[in-house]
């Protein structure tokens, strides 16, 4: 905030922080104007996906809402971070996120006292997991109304037999990706228990099944090449994107439940730069007589759109660069994060055929030539600089109370 007071005329520091700290405005309601506002943008587009992932931003000590030693996907380890699950409304080449939740791991909800002092509302004290909020926002969207035609997401939420089951139960497609070691049958399996077949031991209480399955990376290497189909699925800044593909009907089953599902199975092959197969596996509730796998492969590439928000309200938008603690506070600033980032997708829209290449970082520079404008003079560098060391004296000051 220091630094945005720096640059920006007529603002004011103690202004910004009780805007973005305290004041009672609804975050909430701000998420939902961009979701409608986006939907709104997207009328008319042949494929609307709501894609779903989470997020991680690294905070240091312990007094920031959520915060705890917990897995970064960012930095691919175990870090102190915060850690969101977020929605992204994407048409083809255009995106930008619409909401946000964030994740309070079982140290935070069991702590009554931690929750209170970031003012965590008590209706959010419950622990869930990253895919129960997913399904929670998935409803949320379905109920408000907001237009989607597919729900995508990775393998965190694939892999989870219910929240596949839940998204399905909400009247939503979904294209879901899995992990590699997930298994599948090919053919309708009976689910059984077994029948005690002597006097000794228990009675068996597990359920089993009479056909065998298959792990979806070995059904992928075990196909023929003629089996596969490639397809043009997008012009990249780095080429075409070409994809060999592969789908089937197969039947899933979760271990535990009296019944099977079907579903559809989608996996992509693609060549790494030394020529080594790559593969992507996909689960989904579409019929295959009702889409090309054409279509169905473009849907399952959609997801790269969501890790394309991140890396620029990241780097752009300054999604992680905030030291608010508090619960609103953290909410506050996602929503003007989104706000922007809605800015932003309207105007690459409405500038498309005279600046088919417009940049986030491209809007922005716009946008800081228009506002950033209160340097103009040796004297106004000086003159921030003095109050940059009132501020820092002020905060050495306070400390140096404490310890005394």
């Amino acid at each position: 905030m220091e630094r945005m007071v720096e640059q920006v005329a007529d603002s004011e520091y103690y202004s910004i922080q009780h805007f973005i700290s305290e004041s009672p405005w609804d975050a909430r309601a701000c998420f939902d104007s961009v979701a409608r506002d986006t939907d709104k943008l997207f009328e008319g587009q042949k494929t609307v996906c709501l894609l779903i992932d989470e997020s991680a931003h690294t905070k240091k000590g312990k007094k920031s809402v959520g915060v705890c030693r917990q897995y970064s996907g960012q930095l691919g380890k175990v870090d102190n971070c915060q850690v969101a699950v977020y929605g992204a409304l994407s048409a083809g080449e255009y995106y930008s996120l619409i909401d946000a939740r964030l994740y309070l791991p079982k140290e935070w909800t069991g702590d009554k006292k931690r929750c209170q002092a970031s003012k965590v509302p008590e209706k959010d004290r419950q622990f869930k997991t990253k895919p129960e909020l997913a399904l929670d926002m998935l409803g949320y969207h379905k109920r408000r109304g907001t237009r989607f035609h597919w729900a995508v997401a990775d393998g965190l939420y694939g892999h989870d037999s219910k929240f596949r089951e839940g998204t399905d139960a909400l009247g939503i497609l979904y294209m879901y990706d899995i992990h590699n070691d997930d298994r599948v049958y090919l053919e309708p399996p009976e689910i059984y228990l077994p029948e005690k077949t002597s006097d000794r031991g228990r009675k068996p209480v597990h359920l089993k099944t009479d056909e065998p399955s298959c792990k979806v990376v070995d059904l992928a290497k075990g196909l023929e090449q003629e089996q596969w189909k490639q397809y043009h699925l997008r012009d990249t800044t780095k080429g075409i994107l070409k994809a060999d593909i592969w789908a089937r009907k197969v039947y899933t089953w979760d271990g535990t439940s009296q019944n099977y599902r079907e579903e559809l199975l989608v996996i992509r092959r693609t060549k790494d730069k030394k020529g080594q197969y790559e593969y992507k596996y996909s689960l989904s509730n579409a019929s295959e007589q009702n889409y090309t796998w054409l279509e169905l492969a473009q849907v399952q590439a959609q997801r790269y759109f969501v890790e394309r928000s991140f890396q620029e309200t990241k780097g752009q938008a300054g999604m992680s660069e905030y030291q608010v603690r508090g619960w609103l506070a953290w909410h506050h600033h996602m929503a003007m994060v989104m706000m922007s980032m809605f800015f932003v997708l309207s105007e690459k829209m409405l500038y498309h055929d005279q600046y088919p290449l417009l940049s986030t970082y491209d809007v922005r520079q716009c946008i800081i030539h228009t506002y950033a404008n209160k340097i103009n003079s040796v004297e106004d560098v000086l003159e921030q600089m003095k109050e940059r060391h009132k501020q820092r004296k002020l905060a050495i000051d306070h400390y140096h109370r404490i310890q005394t």
